[in-house]
């Protein structure tokens, strides 16, 4: 199987045909693959399954979203999910709709938007949508509907894993094995309980998509990717601004008002974004509008990297206290009113700065994808060990295999899972491991400060093969110790 006097002309196609996209594989590195396949897929359900007994898990949740949707209030009751106060979907009745309708019509709305809402009664069939999560959600929670009601969960980590698989196969035909192989190591180290066990791998998939087809110029595709990314979880919608900046620097010489330079993003981005919004109203005006104000109301969540400044305060005497609201641990303390504006000014600042970059021709697509959602997952006021599902793939497109990059990373996923689940069982118990969080936002933190330094640094590049050339060298610097992570 192994030719051990391959001449070097040979060993170099056999290097080629290992990390080029699109070129057969030797059958001892098919046979790699799967392996690395079924380990992931184990370790993964593996974790998961930890969760099953939990009655008010994630899982559990999406099941009474998907029935509540399919079959209203009368499905919830007829699979006894209502019957007491601590049934598994009772906390829906506290997530009805009336009381802001309520509060709407106070506020003197025209008479038709008052009569759509009324005939939009959430307790109905085709008219309950998640609060908490955009109406398109709705398609993986049903997915698993079609197994036997007790095997919901199952069902679930089951698809959730084949979608894994997916963007395994992804990166390892649109990048290098070394990419997907890497993303299997970070996915399973880090998301060990939760890449199966929440819906987050489909907008972490179809963001993925986005960057490959942007980094191929396909931007009608590569805009209608991201929407629906957006559509799942709202963080992707701040690549619209990458993918214009790249866009429109393909587009030198042309006046600004060309539609060329704007049909991908005004038609298939925003327009696609519309017409689903729309629709979701259709369902339930008050369910599809609760999403985008879910956040702006609730406080620093307990693992999110402004929290770590809060409970730092409450141990140099400024006092603090943990808050269960918003279906999460939140942290509070007068200190907020601090270091709220602190971090929208680093939020912005570090995207300002990321953009600039970019604009100046020093950063790839995929690299300025990945340093915004660092920026915004590491700035933003909630940090759930779920959000790691968001950046895992692009930390496997950039920095591959290098064994930095696999350090720095593995360790951010061994800290998050270190926490959760195997420390989250009260708040005594994630206050005494608190300064695992600390260490874990810090060096997350570190990592995207130390980006934005290299490429500050490199020279600006001029053509799209410079700029596919160049994307490789933080890899090789990372390699040879010059960003001494």
């Amino acid at each position: 199987m192994f030719n051990t006097k391959a001449s070097p002309a040979n060993s170099n196609k056999a290097t080629a045909s290992q990390e080029t996209p699109g070129v057969s594989s030797p059958r001892w590195l098919i046979l790699l693959d799967i392996g690395v396949l079924l380990a992931m897929g184990i370790i993964l359900f593996w974790g998961t399954s930890t969760q099953f007994s939990n009655l008010y898990g994630d899982m559990t949740r999406y099941q009474c979203y998907a029935i509540a949707f399919w079959q209203g209030q009368a499905g919830l009751q007829a699979h006894g999910l209502l019957a007491t106060p601590q049934s598994q979907c009772a906390f829906m009745l506290a997530n009805s709709s009336s009381a802001l309708t309520a509060k709407l019509t106070q506020h003197h709305l025209p008479t038709f938007l008052i009569n759509l809402i009324n005939a939009q009664p959430s307790t109905q069939p085709f008219r309950a949508l998640p609060p908490e999560y955009p109406f398109l959600t709705l398609i993986p929670f049903s997915l698993p509907l079609l197994a036997p009601f007790a095997w919901y969960q199952g069902a679930f980590a089951v698809l959730m894993t084949l979608l894994a698989w997916l963007l395994y196969v992804v990166l390892l035909r649109g990048q290098s094995r070394s990419a997907a192989i890497a993303f299997a190591f970070y996915l399973a180290l880090g998301s060990w309980a939760t890449a199966t066990d929440r819906f987050d791998l489909v907008p972490a998939a179809l963001t993925l998509g986005a960057i490959l087809l942007a980094g191929k110029a396909h931007w009608k595709w590569a805009f209608a990717l991201l929407a629906l990314a957006t559509l799942y979880k709202f963080y992707p919608v701040i690549l619209a601004i990458p993918f214009l900046i790249a866009q429109q620097q393909q587009y030198k010489g042309r006046k600004w008002l060309d539609w060329q330079r704007w049909s991908a993003f005004l038609v298939t981005f925003a327009g696609l974004g519309i017409l689903i919004l729309l629709i979701s109203m259709c369902f339930n005006v008050i369910n599809t509008l609760i999403p985008f104000t879910y956040f702006f109301g609730r406080p620093f969540q307990a693992e999110s990297f402004p929290a770590t400044l809060l409970w730092i305060g409450g141990h140099l005497g400024i006092p603090s206290q943990y808050v269960f609201t918003y279906q999460s641990l939140n942290i509070i303390s007068p200190l907020t009113r601090l270091v709220s504006p602190l971090a929208l000014v680093m939020e912005l600042g570090g995207l300002a700065y990321a953009f600039w970059l970019q604009w100046r021709g020093k950063l790839s697509i995929a690299e300025v994808s990945l340093l915004t959602v660092l920026i915004i997952m590491v700035t933003g006021k909630v940090f759930s060990p779920q959000y790691l599902i968001w950046v895992t793939p692009l930390i496997a497109l950039v920095g591959k295999a290098n064994w930095k990059w696999l350090l720095t990373w593995g360790l951010v996923g061994a800290l998050t899972t270190f926490m959760f689940p195997w420390h989250y069982d009260s708040i005594q118990e994630i206050d005494h491991y608190y300064l695992v969080i600390v260490v874990r936002d810090l060096l997350i933190l570190g990592l995207t400060c130390v980006l934005l330094y290299w490429y500050s640094k490199r020279k600006p590049v001029t053509t799209a093969t410079e700029a596919s050339q160049q994307q490789e060298e933080p890899v090789n610097t990372l390699a040879s110790g010059g960003l001494g992570l």
